[in-house]
């Protein structure tokens, strides 16, 4: 049995509880939330990355991989539709048609699509599709590499064997760029796989290759400090520069990667704690991403607005945004733990 990561628990952990604050109405421009935003995609990527090892089998795989995310995205959408169901009755005043309940069971069923016949239902769960995709994507890239490795070399040449994987992520940075020119037509999964996929695949390389996997709290401490100003620099940079499109593009990328690697670093900077709270909500991200939403939604319009009579248009401030954020953390942590003892596949895993 594989000995746990707790730097990574903490980096599974931070980077689902980050999250719900940016799903909350927030003002554009409004820090640290936006801040968090542009690159806490990346971090959950990259944790899955650094956590997925290599396979051969790849029948097996897909096996596994509609256990562990397909089945939970199915179960997800499943329980946020009478959600839907009661949000649409309270802004609409009725219920839908049978043409309109059935958009969202359209859009569940085409990865959280957005068109002129479906619409989003759970929209978060896009990252359980794409995470389920890029993992496929992966083992055919790994299996695609050793077929061109065999046939070149007559070796296994792991370099070569990440080729196909590298020119992939590439391609996934352009269609993304090409999105935001317009080119490309916006879709949770798509997108999100393109913007993210070069940092999946730089998490499975990093474990390859054990880079993090040694801890030193002083080294950490200045890479941490260095990753962190470097990163403010470039978001800086990137927010003021939107008229300018090529350079916009441009920061984009790098103002990502050093807000991961501070993120990592302090991640790293925590792994001396070690916590059993922790741990249940690094096995629990699956409840995190698949319930977060739902329940945000339910604070603010079956009990803020009734009951305290904020509008649903309220743009909450910073703090406001953490404060429900943390509400909502607190919130998941008895039903993971009701979820790891009886009801193991909600978070994707084998009883």
């Amino acid at each position: 049995m594989n000995e746990r990561i707790n730097w990574m628990d903490w980096a599974k952990f931070l980077s689902v509880a980050l999250v719900i604050p940016v799903h909350i109405p927030h003002a554009l421009g409004a820090q640290p939330v936006t801040w968090f935003e542009v690159f806490l995609l990346a971090c959950l990527m990259f944790n899955a990355g650094y956590l997925k090892k290599e396979r051969t089998n790849l029948k097996e795989e897909v096996k596994k991989y509609g256990y562990q995310l397909g089945i939970p995205y199915i179960i997800y959408n499943i329980l946020f539709y009478p959600y839907w169901l009661i949000r649409f009755y309270s802004e609409h005043g009725t219920m839908p048609t049978l043409a309109e309940s059935l958009r969202p069971i359209y859009g569940a069923l085409l990865l959280q699509a957005n068109n002129h016949f479906a619409e989003e239902l759970n929209p978060v769960t896009w990252f359980i599709a794409a995470l389920f995709i890029m993992h496929l994507l992966l083992d055919c890239c790994l299996i695609g590499g050793t077929i061109l490795s065999d046939t070149i070399f007559h070796k296994n040449n792991w370099i070569i064997r990440t080729v196909p994987m590298g020119l992939l992520s590439l391609l996934g940075m352009g269609v993304y760029i090409a999105h935001k020119a317009g080119y490309v037509p916006a879709h949770y999964v798509v997108i999100g796989i393109a913007k993210s996929l070069v940092f999946y695949f730089m998490g499975f390389l990093c474990r390859r290759y054990h880079i993090f996997e040694t801890c030193d709290f002083k080294k950490d401490l200045g890479w941490f400090i260095i990753s962190l100003i470097i990163s403010i620099i470039l978001f800086d940079y990137h927010a003021g520069c939107e008229e300018n499109f090529t350079m916009h593009m441009i920061s984009y990328f790098p103002a990502v990667l050093f807000g991961l690697l501070a993120f990592i670093y302090f991640c790293k900077l925590l792994n001396g704690i070690r916590s059993k709270i922790v741990i249940n909500y690094s096995n629990g991200t699956m409840a995190f991403i698949g319930l977060h939403w739902m329940m945000v939604g339910f604070i603010r319009y079956g009990i803020l607005k009734p009951i305290f009579h904020v509008s649903t248009d309220y743009i909450y401030t910073p703090l406001e945004a953490y404060g429900l954020g943390l509400l909502v953390t607190i919130l998941l942590y008895p039903l993971i733990l009701f979820f790891q003892s009886r009801m193991s596949w909600m978070l994707g895993k084998r009883s």
